[in-house]
């Protein structure tokens, strides 16, 4: 039997969770590591934020109430990360304001590193084995949008 396109995409959603968040870790590291020239900081630092952000909301709204649904189980490390997305956006809000103040900067990228790590593991450990193993030819309409972002 072969796979369509989409029914493949959701297989490796888990696959693709984990590539999302070494992308970020990427750029993260490079922020932190002042790789990203003066002039260019600001257009960086923004797409970040644009980026994090964007996963965020899409799990929050996309694929955490699919999970709930099905896997009651999860709920409560669900709720986890969502507090954690609103800890994380309110660091991101504050990061574009420091660009001119490299040591104020480099204290709150190295705050969200902690931060974001932590969360990108729990996700990894705890639902990308889940993602993966959804049957996408059940009811996941809801997805579509969130794995096109990715």
């Amino acid at each position: 039997m072969e796979m369509s396109g989409e029914y493949a995409r959701f297989l490796a959603y888990g696959n693709q969770l984990v590539e999302v968040h070494l992308s970020l870790r990427e750029m993260l590291a490079d922020l932190r590591d002042g790789v990203v020239p003066d002039d260019e900081l600001a257009v960086f630092c923004l797409s970040f934020c644009t980026a994090v952000t964007r996963h965020h909301v899409d799990e929050d709204r996309e694929v955490f109430p699919v999970l709930a649904g099905r896997h009651p189980e999860l709920r409560s490390f669900l709720d986890e990360l969502e507090r954690d997305h609103v800890v994380i956006a309110s660091i991101l809000g504050r990061l574009n304001d420091l660009v001119g103040d490299s040591v104020k900067l480099g204290q709150e990228l190295d705050g969200l590193a902690a931060v974001l790590e932590t969360h990108f593991i729990g996700e990894e450990k705890r639902l990308a084995g889940v993602l993966n193993a959804l049957d996408p030819s059940v009811g996941l309409t809801p997805l579509t949008e969130a794995v096109e972002f990715l």
